[in-house]
């Protein structure tokens, strides 16, 4: 008689694939298909295809690839400082989504390597703790519960590659960056123990910022009073381009503090970021995102940095949200007739998606489908380039012609900007 041994519970693909990202890290001479799947307990064909989205992921945000060698086996490649900011968010995910995975095995071969350390390297548990404190004391933020063992963790990591010959390398302006935050001088003290080359100081100093939670009532720093100035310039030139103003600047303020903090590492270290939204503001919003790119013009260049069109078009969109509930705005629903071709009606719709900043739900409605059944629910306006018969209906329609004259711009940007239920027209 034997007792019943309940299944263990199958990873879910985050867990899966933070595991994986993990691995291969792990000082191992190779990893191969075979190996990877048998860490996460998965048939080949799952993990090949785990392997084929961290591969794709990897690439986009840290321009790093995932190479198969000669043998069959896995690494990651690409320079030592992209390598080091990608392990360092994939030893926090997968401490984050997957901590038992990681303390059966990414943790036992780091105590072997850990073991081999030269001994000017070598760190006491006590030693570990006072600079594991002091790290958690700079995040200015409360300690999570995966903290603690992500710094331990990592701690041990960088230690075991100081005495390597090859370091992260930091351009001047990267150098300088670092080198001027409050957080710097505090991390040399902290590692005082050991004689950890230059480079390894200013990556320690990076991990801070990947560690911390920026919000502008904890803004002491010269850098964070510097980042705020900046930031409220920003935002009076985007009223001032947009001739529209924000009745609370300051809360938007707070909430551009804490974005671009982080958006300004990213960009001084390359880093990239997934923004599934960007296609949309482009084709949608090309007003608001051409006006903030033109607002932001001036803090890229106090900052020596520029930034990619995701950046941008994650700064478009929280102008564009504000401008929304600052102004108790809601999306409004534009309807345009359409005929057969559409080319005039597609025309249409880009001239009056440039006539506001504001987000707009533009549908397209066959002519002789409104004849017959009219409006869709809550249509504001309904618009045409064609002559038809004008019923008695609640919605305004306009017959314009194309492009559209100064007068008929107005009309439209005038109802579309109007709060609801203001009847403004």
């Amino acid at each position: 008689m034997s007792l019943h041994t309940p299944a263990v519970p199958a990873l879910s693909g985050p867990q899966r694939r933070s595991h994986l990202l993990l691995m291969l890290f792990a000082p191992l001479p190779s990893l191969s298909l075979v190996s990877l799947s048998r860490y996460n307990g998965d048939d080949m064909s799952t993990t090949r295809r785990d392997l084929a989205h961290i591969e794709s992921e990897i690439r986009r945000i840290y321009h790093l690839t995932l190479a198969t060698h000669h043998d069959g086996s896995y690494r990651i490649e690409g320079n030592i400082l992209n390598q080091r900011l990608c392990l360092i968010e994939g030893m926090r995910r997968a401490l984050r989504l997957c901590p038992d995975k990681v303390n059966r095995y990414f943790l036992p071969l780091q105590e072997q390597q850990w073991g081999q350390v030269p001994p000017e390297f070598h760190a006491s548990h006590e030693q570990l703790e006072e600079v594991i404190e002091q790290y958690t004391e700079l995040l200015g933020r409360a300690v999570a519960p995966y903290d603690r063992p992500f710094l331990s963790l990592y701690l041990r990591y960088a230690l075991t590659q100081c005495p390597l010959p090859q370091h992260p390398e930091f351009n001047q302006h990267q150098q300088q960056w670092l080198q001027q935050k409050a957080e710097y001088p505090r991390i040399c003290e902290a590692l005082r123990h050991w004689p950890i080359p230059a480079a390894e100081l200013l990556c320690f100093t990076l991990l801070v910022d990947q560690l911390k939670t920026p919000h502008h009532p904890q803004a002491r720093s010269g850098c964070d009073r510097r980042l705020m100035v900046e930031i409220e310039q920003l935002i009076q030139n985007f009223e001032r381009l947009s001739a529209m103003s924000f009745n609370q600047p300051e809360l938007l303020a707070g909430q551009l503090f804490s974005h671009l903090s982080a958006a300004l590492e990213r960009c001084h270290f390359h880093i990239g970021i997934d923004n599934s939204l960007q296609p949309e503001v482009e084709e949608k919003y090309p007003r608001l995102l051409r006006t903030t790119r033109a607002a932001v013009m001036p803090f890229e260049a106090a900052y020596r940095i520029r930034f990619s069109r995701e950046e941008m078009g994650l700064v478009a969109v929280i102008f564009g949200a504000w401008l929304m509930q600052d102004n108790d705005l809601q999306e409004k629903q534009v309807v345009i007739l359409t005929k057969s071709d559409g080319m005039q009606e597609k025309s249409l719709e880009l001239q009056i998606r440039e006539l506001t900043l504001l987000p707009l739900n533009i549908k397209f409605q066959e002519m002789e489908e409104f004849q017959a059944h009219g409006a869709p629910k809550n249509t504001v306006l309904i618009v045409t380039p064609f002559a038809m018969p004008l019923p008695l209906f609640s919605p305004p329609l306009m017959l314009v012609r194309l492009p559209l004259v100064q007068s008929q711009q107005e009309r439209i940007r005038q109802l579309l900007e109007a709060p609801a239920g203001s009847g403004k027209v």
